[in-house]
């Protein structure tokens, strides 16, 4: 039989054995808590993945773009307004790798022609004015901004990621449109992954309202235009006068006549106890305010791209998300109160 160790030998070989654990654990901190880097024109070895989550402004280009770029089977999305510039550059270099990239808007600003599937879709009576993006199948961007927007515009967009019955709804969407029509899909409303989606016209306003009408302390919204008559409306007077807190953000843009779009609306919620005021200070009169969303009772999140408005009710091709996520009502209820503190 061999001797047996020393208790020096084995002293040494624990104080290199610690040693060894101490320089691997430091490895792998710095290996996986690498935080994610937004994409950086022309650099290729940035990472891909990105969380699900509330995005606010500028973020939503970094999480577009980093989608986009990680995307290996398709890319299908809807805007309103489309112009090229960052995101069509990534997608047709999707595009071009062979990635099925198919993108409806309801109108080309600039009258461009992008290097991938591409549709501009006029609806009977109002607008084509959903925004959203589907990524592989399998995850979903939910936005108020359009492929159009810029710096000095503040967005805010909500990032769902594996959920295949949304994408699913999605897609089916651009694919129908593609095909030369348009479908009733979720005009009553589609229950997923991500809560409860609605496509107008529909059944949309008169969820909101329901909501509404289910709150028991307070409703905070931002949006982007209000106008007086229709079923939103009829659902915050109510509570209102039910001494429910109403605390509402809306943009001070002008018409044709010079006069605030959202001024009728803002006069008579005022008038009858809501708190309301207008995002903008002097400062900042270029930039557009273009929120869609309000946060009830602290647990519910209403989202996506129709503003409170009877065109946006019942005219408009809308996306409505109604969602009961804590989490996502706390990060926009969090944007919402420093907003403009």
């Amino acid at each position: 039989m061999g001797e047996k160790p020393s208790s020096a030998f084995i002293r040494h070989s624990e104080r290199i054995e610690t040693a060894l654990l101490i320089i691997i654990s430091f490895m792998l901190f710095f290996i996986f808590s690498k935080p994610v880097q937004p994409y950086v024109k022309g650099d290729s070895n940035v990472p891909v993945a990105v969380q699900s989550g509330v995005y606010f402004n500028n973020e939503i280009r970094d999480v577009q773009q980093l989608m986009i770029k990680g995307a290996e089977r398709s890319v299908k999305a809807a805007t309103y307004t489309y112009s090229a510039g960052v995101l069509s550059e990534f997608l047709e270099k999707k595009s071009s790798e062979g990635v099925d990239v198919r993108v409806v808007a309801g109108n080309n600003r600039d009258n461009s022609s992008p290097g991938f599937d591409f549709s501009v879709f006029k609806t009977k009576y109002g607008i084509y004015h959903p925004k959203f993006m589907v990524f592989d199948s399998r995850d979903v961007l939910i936005s108020s901004s359009n492929f159009s927007s810029d710096e000095t515009a503040s967005n805010s967009a909500v990032l769902f990621k594996d959920v295949p019955a949304a994408a699913r709804i999605l897609e089916k969407e651009i694919d129908s449109i593609f095909a030369g029509k348009i479908n009733d899909l979720c005009s009553k409303g589609c229950e997923t992954e991500i809560g409860t989606i609605f496509l107008n016209p529909g059944k949309a306003c008169m969820a909101v309202k329901r909501e509404i009408l289910r709150s028991e302390s307070s409703i905070k919204a931002a949006v982007y235009t209000v106008t007086p008559k229709n079923p939103v409306m009829t659902g915050l007077r109510n509570r209102i006068k039910n001494g429910i807190d109403v605390d509402l953000i809306f943009d001070n843009w002008k018409g044709d006549d010079s006069a605030i779009v959202n001024g009728r609306a803002f006069k008579y919620l005022s008038s009858i106890g809501a708190d309301v005021r207008y995002d903008e200070k002097p400062e900042k009169n270029d930039t557009l305010f273009h929120h869609k969303f309000a946060v009830i009772d602290h647990s519910t999140t209403i989202f996506g791209s129709m503003n409170w408005t009877a065109s946006g009710c019942y005219k408009n091709r809308e996306i409505t998300v109604i969602s009961h996520d804590p989490k996502i009502a706390k990060e926009f209820e969090s944007f919402f109160d420093s907003y403009n503190r």
